[in-house]
């Protein structure tokens, strides 16, 4: 029977078990930066402790109000759906204040997801130096 070894002071394994399309994307990783998985690894760790989370304490501070907000609006069309599942046909006049607060709740939100994944994948991209992506993210 083979006997495991202690870890030395300097090294330590890490066991990941892994999707099929998760190991894949992996391996893809490893062909595109031309280095080995326990690398690529490493330097994801390093990287994530240098760069961050992708939303911040800050942004989901930012997020929090909406995603209140959204939630009560969400009540308010589960009552309206309730009603006209009973049979109270609401005029959609009356709802139209509604349908706008959430659709201009769900672009504020998206607006702000969005600022914050491009800023992030930008700042991962310069951080691993490849080059930004086009249209994507400023230069």
């Amino acid at each position: 029977m083979a006997q495991k070894r202690a870890p030395t002071a300097a090294k330590r394994q890490l066991v990941v078990f892994l999707a099929r399309e998760d190991f894949a994307h992996l391996e893809a990783a490893c062909l595109a930066f031309g280095i080995g998985k326990s690398e690529l690894v490493r330097r994801l760790i390093r990287a994530s402790v240098d760069i961050g989370p992708a939303l911040s304490l800050e942004d989901g501070k930012k997020l929090a109000p909406l995603g209140k907000e959204l939630r009560a609006i969400g009540r308010n069309i589960a009552q309206i759906v309730k009603g006209i599942n009973l049979g109270y046909a609401p005029q959609l006049t009356d709802s139209e204040e509604l349908f706008r607060t959430v659709y201009l709740t769900l672009a504020q939100m998206n607006a702000t997801i969005q600022t914050r994944i491009v800023a992030y994948g930008s700042r991962l991209r310069r951080g691993a130096g490849l080059k930004a992506l086009a249209g994507k993210e400023p230069a």
